[in-house]
């Protein structure tokens, strides 16, 4: 949630510099191991390029998501819109990510 109004945060163990550089480190070995795994998988060209064309349309709404949770933060602490938008992207990179890496089937 760090994009989300990260200013209103101001105590707790996440605060710590080291907790978050952790943090950030073991989704970094999570995203390349799931990568390496999706090296051995196949799909087809089709269905890729299908992935493709919903990332581009993906954009358009990944950020509108981004901008209703940031007003919902801003204009009563409600986090569900952020919370929202923060997961459906994340699966997204997973499904985007996993397109990119797999071999097109002939």
């Amino acid at each position: 949630m760090a994009i989300f109004g990260s200013h209103m945060i101001g105590h707790g163990i996440w605060v710590n510099p080291l907790v978050v550089l952790a943090i950030v480190a073991v989704a970094i070995y999570i995203f390349l191991k799931f990568c390496s795994w999706a090296k051995g998988q196949h799909l087809s060209a089709g269905a890729k390029k299908g992935i493709f064309i919903l990332t581009g349309l993906g954009l358009v709404v990944f950020n509108l998501l981004y901008s209703m949770g940031n007003s919902q933060i801003h204009a009563g602490g409600d986090w569900s819109g952020a919370s929202t938008a923060l997961a459906a992207s994340l699966l997204w990179v997973f499904i985007f990510a996993y397109a990119l890496m797999t071999e097109t089937k002939a």
